[in-house]
């Protein structure tokens, strides 16, 4: 018997499909591109209306395609909205809080092991959900809805994870889950400490933040980036808007003033730090004034890399039922933020040449490997067939590139 599993959305979301994928080793192979998989898991996003259409599109075409596989549909828009996707006919639906019983539903006889960690020939960093769940209901925002109450995950089981992971010869560890910051054990542990044991792992490379929410920054959790030297110099620290009138209305725990403020202290501790961010523009309270607002504080932090969204409409949430802007003017500031954040990037990656990055080589290619420096910059280097994948390498950079809705570095094997 094979499987396949299929994934959108956030890193949590890769990670539970992850999870899922190290049971069904235990009974099964993964199916390859040009195999018929037995089971098929479809992990579904819910943030947007577009990740519910795509998922929907790519349920209907593998019922086509598999028409003799069972196909299990999973993940946040299976939580939403479970009806409209057993609507589509022959098809599982299992919410997100039901998740982890997949592998027992599916062999309801066998006894489950421990996942086991194999090395996935996909991948070079991996994914360790710490925590799960949002009790913040931002007027926008599904998550809470779809995901349950903030949770963490026993400090033990993550460190034996890490572990596990780092012998499987794992070079890199992103620590993922909807609130990063408010991990917390039952006896008090926070972030900080979990961090630190985790750094002290032998063999480990790397240790990533998947991102974190400005609100639940202390100053512990910024002095981590100066007192752990494998921790990466790089944050996903979400704004959404540079606007106050805007934070307001959807709910979020900050101003502009506070984000600020904790980019300027993030900076002090660790002054080669590069951000990234999420932005959505369209909110339907969103003026003109407004908007300007946000490339302002844009071109204040200069991110390396903005992710763009449109504002979507969510059922359930209290900006569901606000009056929509326009989709033409929507549309108009998506190409003109992203423009902006492009060019910002670009300058901002201007400082790189001349100097030498170490990249951890996720891919080799027609003589390209390609692989992320710590502060989450993509790199391209020429490169001979003795280049081996999982190994980190020096590469001298010789030349910035906007690729797409990227900025990336090229160079020379060091």
């Amino acid at each position: 018997m094979k499987f396949r599993i299929y994934t959108f959305g956030c890193k949590t979301n890769q990670y539970d499909s992850e999870l899922l994928r190290r049971f069904f080793l235990q009974f099964m192979e993964e199916a390859k591109s040009n195999e018929s998989p037995n089971f098929v898991i479809v992990n579904t996003c819910a943030v947007t209306h577009i990740a519910e259409r795509k998922a929907r599109t790519l349920i209907r075409r593998l019922l086509k395609n598999y028409p003799d596989s069972k196909l299990i549909v999973t993940g946040c828009y299976a939580e939403r909205d479970p009806n409209s996707i057993e609507a589509i006919r022959n098809i599982t639906v299992v919410g997100n809080r039901e998740k982890e019983k997949i592998p027992s539903i599916l062999f309801p006889k066998s006894e489950l092991k421990h996942p086991i960690i194999d090395k996935n020939p996909r991948k070079m960093r991996a994914f360790v959900k710490i925590q799960d769940g949002c009790d913040d209901f931002c007027s926008y925002c599904i998550v809470p809805y779809v995901r349950g109450n903030v949770r963490s995950r026993d400090m033990q089981d993550i460190l034996e994870e890490v572990k596990s992971l780092v012998d499987s010869d794992y070079k890199e560890i992103v620590l993922t889950g909807i609130h990063v910051g408010r991990f917390e054990t039952d006896d008090g542990k926070r972030l900080p400490e979990l961090l630190k044991l985790i750094s002290e792992i032998k063999g480990i490379e790397r240790i990533r933040l998947s991102s974190i929410e400005p609100q639940e920054v202390t100053q512990d959790i910024i002095e981590m980036f100066g007192d752990i030297p494998n921790l990466c110099p790089h944050l996903h620290l979400v704004a959404q808007s540079g606007s106050n009138s805007v934070l307001k209305v959807m709910k979020r725990k900050y101003t502009r003033e506070e984000y600020i403020t904790l980019v300027e202290r993030f900076k002090r501790v660790r002054p080669d730090v590069e951000f990234t961010t999420d932005i959505i523009v369209g909110f339907p309270t969103e003026t003109e004034r407004d908007f300007k607002e946000t490339i302002s504080l844009v071109e204040d932090v200069m991110y390396i890399k903005v992710h763009i969204f449109p504002f979507s409409p969510r059922p359930g949430t209290e900006a569901f039922n606000l009056k929509p802007i326009d989709r033409k003017i929507v549309k108009e500031r998506e190409e003109i933020l992203k423009e902006i954040s492009l060019n910002i990037a670009y300058n901002r990656l201007k400082s790189f040449l001349g100097t030498t990055q170490n990249i951890l080589v996720e891919n080799f290619s027609n003589g390209i490997v390609t692989g992320l420096i710590p502060k989450y910059v993509r790199v391209y280097a020429k490169a001979d067939s003795t280049v081996k994948l999982e190994t980190i390498m020096s590469v001298s950079i010789e030349k910035v590139e906007k690729l797409k809705d990227n900025v990336v570095l090229s160079g020379l094997i060091a």
